[in-house]
């Protein structure tokens, strides 16, 4: 009997690797894939026939519950099946049922023809599955059992071999290991010593450096608070002077308009005078001043 590959039937009906692999899980009552001892997929043309059948019930719209029905339909045993050759049957037929036609008697025979090769095809299907899962069984066995003969000895021995082994350089592994972990224990040690040291040094000089300047600021603050005392006590005499002049020039400012008016006055009564002395002389050239 000819087999194929999950490759080859996906090229033979056109349905994906994926797919076949998803069909075969939905449908795994009914569609039991054999494979080989490497876990491979073996397909027969049963096989491939019923996928052609499965591909053509999804491709009309048929539901994933619908298609198990009729696969466990065709997986029952036909109740009518063909006793006689259809051109006997016929004779029969017409005798006893005389309103059928002919076609409608060949239609039923031809489904009762395909129900008997459904059922053979199914039938044929589960001994070569049955047959195929013996044989790799005994070959799994058999090789099994030839490996186990041939190899216990030597594996016990590698075993032991490798365990002797693994044990010698686990040890040698921790020993140096723990070398390891002295020396690095040790170099910690020293430079955390060291360490602490150039924190002690480095603790003094900043605290002398902070003292150092800590009394330079002291002194700063001592001549910035006496810079501070002069330049207000120069203010305060400048603000002083500033008062005084202040005080002098307004004097002298009153001083002043006394005086203007004083003499603003004189000539006012000078120009009084010098007005009627002209009316009295009956002149007019006095207007001129007015």
């Amino acid at each position: 009997m000819k087999t194929f590959t999950l490759k080859e039937v996906s090229k033979k009906i056109n349905v994906k690797p994926a797919t076949l692999k998803k069909w075969e899980k939905e449908l795994e009552e009914y569609l039991d894939i054999p494979r080989t001892r490497q876990g491979a997929r073996i397909y027969s043309e049963v096989e491939l026939d019923l996928l052609l059948d499965i591909k053509q019930m999804y491709e009309n719209k048929i539901s994933t519950e619908m298609i198990l029905q009729n696969l466990q339909t065709k997986d029952e045993p036909v109740e009518n099946e063909i006793s006689e050759p259809p051109t006997s049957s016929l004779p029969m037929v017409s005798e006893t049922m005389p309103e059928v036609t002919n076609e409608e008697i060949a239609i039923k025979n031809a489904d009762q023809f395909f129900d008997a090769m459904d059922n053979y095809k199914q039938t044929f299907l589960s001994e070569v599955k049955d047959e195929i899962r013996s044989v790799l069984r005994k070959e799994v066995v058999e090789e099994v059992k030839k490996e186990i003969s041939k190899g216990t000895y030597y594996t016990v021995k590698s075993i032991s071999d490798s365990i002797y082994k693994t044990s010698a350089n686990t040890k040698a592994e921790i020993e140096e290991l723990s070398e390891h972990i002295e020396k690095t224990a040790e170099q910690t040690t020293e430079r955390l010593h060291y360490l602490s040291k150039s924190i002690v040094n480095a603790s003094h000089e900043t605290s002398e450096e902070i003292y150092t300047l800590s009394k330079q600021l002291s002194e700063s603050t001592e001549e910035l608070a006496h810079y501070v005392d002069i330049t207000n006590t120069e203010i305060n005499s400048l603000s002083e002077v500033i008062e005084k002049d202040r005080e002098e020039r307004g004097k002298e400012r009153d001083h002043f308009l006394h005086e203007i008016t004083q003499r603003e006055a004189a000539f006012q009564d000078l120009l009084t005078s010098f007005r009627d002395v002209a009316a009295a002389k009956e002149k007019k050239w006095w207007k001129f001043w007015e």
